[in-house]
C-alpha cells in the first residue's frame, strides 16, 4: 500500500533506539507526577526491536530502508544492512559526542566508519552491495518472534556471496 501510495522510503526504528516511553516518564518524574511515571516505567521495552522491524519490512515492500533504532556502532550499521537496509542513521553517539564539540563528533563518524569497513572485511564484502548479501544467522528471540510472524529468518543463512 505504501508503495502504491508513492512513499518513497520507509524509516524503521524499533525498541532499541528511543525510548519515548522513558522520555515521559523522565517528564512526569521531573514534574511529580506518579501516575505517568509509572506508566512510562511499564511502557518503557514496549515494542518491537529494531532488528525484527527490519526483516519485516525489508521482506514485505520493495522501498529503500533506513534502519535507526538502536544503531550505535558500525557494526550496527553492518548488521542493519545485512538485514535489508539502505542505509543507517544514528542519533545517540553524535548527540553524545557533540556535547565535547565537532572534533569529537567527527572521531565518533571516523570509529563508525571503521568499524563498519572491519565488520565487512571479516564478512569477506568488498561493497556495501556485496554486504546486502552476506549470509547471516539469526537466533533465539528475534528467530522465534519472526517464525511466529511468518517471516523467515533462515533466508539470510542461505544467501551466498
Amino acid at each position: 500500500m505504501l508503495e502504491a501510495a508513492g512513499i518513497s522510503g520507509i524509516d524503521v526504528a524499533g525498541v532499541g533506539g528511543t525510548s519515548w516511553a522513558a522520555v515521559e516518564y523522565y517528564r512526569a518524574k521531573e514534574r511529580g507526577d506518579e501516575f505517568h511515571q509509572r506508566l512510562g516505567e511499564t511502557f518503557w521495552d514496549w515494542g518491537t526491536p529494531t532488528a525484527i522491524s527490519l526483516v519485516e519490512v525489508a521482506q514485505s515492500t520493495h522501498l529503500p530502508i533506513t534502519a535507526s533504532g538502536g544503531i550505535r556502532n558500525g557494526e550496527d550499521v553492518a548488521k542493519a544492512i545485512v538485514l535489508g537496509a539502505n542505509l543507517a542513521g544514528t542519533a545517540s553517539p553524535i548527540l553524545r559526542a557533540a556535547i565535547e564539540g565537532p572534533k569529537e563528533v567527527k572521531k565518533v563518524l571516523a570509529y563508525m566508519i571503521e568499524e563498519l569497513r572491519n565488520t565487512m572485511f571479516l564478512v569477506g564484502a568488498k561493497s556495501i552491495n556485496e554486504l546486502k548479501n552476506a549470509p547471516a544467522v539469526v537466533t533465539r528471540k528475534t528467530a522465534e518472534w519472526l517464525a511466529m510472524r511468518g517471516f523467515h529468518p533462515e533466508e539470510y543463512a542461505r544467501r551466498k556471496m
